[in-house]
């Protein structure tokens, strides 16, 4: 007697937990003038809002991505579901409920770092225009004092310049994209123990580049 009280108990409350689930869904509204559907996710407002899933009311498509103020806006992916079977049929970056394209045309990155070995963290900024790339070596909020720094790039000749208490090496007279190596030796932050730092960076945007690392 006692089981099925328990067993009773427990189906109910999974039938309240059903409801609720499904009215949090109907609360949440995706703006689609075209498609109607169901939508399962983050929401603001009344609206979907953040990351989610839109299904069709066709039962054909579904839609997982990110929305805004009830729209799809940003990264998503386009599922077709015929026969019970789930294929991708498109992927990359939505505006107002149209798909724009993939995230690698609509977002072309300037930079890319292809290497770095026991660095803590860096920063990448395009100072303007030009033909000249710049790094800084920073530790705990000072100019680091680095040994044995090697440098090859595949254009440019190599600089060294002193400015500000701080000791920057480059890069100049580049030719874009511009492919360039660092390793050098560097003790750590508590000063018990050295070791080897690698960089390496592709440039694609022309300009004048500076680059800070930080141990």
């Amino acid at each position: 007697m006692k089981h099925l009280v328990k067993k009773g108990l427990v189906l109910i409350f999974a039938l309240m937990l059903i409801n609720s689930y499904a009215q949090e869904k109907s609360n949440c509204t995706v703006v689609d003038d075209e498609n109607n559907g169901v939508y399962v996710g983050q929401c603001k407002n009344g609206l979907a809002h953040g990351d989610g899933v839109f299904e069709y009311m066709n039962g054909k498509y579904i839609f997982q991505g990110h929305f805004k103020k009830g729209i799809k806006q940003g990264e998503g992916k386009l599922y077709s579901f015929i026969n019970g079977e789930k294929k991708l049929i498109k992927e990359g970056v939505w505006k107002d409920n149209k798909y724009k394209g993939e995230k690698s045309k609509q977002q072309k990155a300037a930079y890319k770092v292809q290497k770095r070995v026991n660095i803590e963290r860096y920063s990448v900024r395009r100072l303007g225009d030009g033909n000249k790339v710049s790094f800084t070596f920073m530790q705990n909020g000072n100019r680091n004092n680095i040994e044995n720094l090697t440098m090859a790039g595949d254009s440019g000749t190599m600089f060294s310049s002193s400015y500000n208490h701080s000791m920057n090496e480059g890069f100049e007279n580049v030719t874009f994209p511009f492919k360039c190596e660092l390793t050098y030796r560097t003790s750590s932050k508590l000063k018990f123990q050295t070791f080897v730092v690698r960089f390496e960076i592709l440039l694609i945007d022309s300009g004048n580049w500076d680059i800070t690392l930080n141990n």
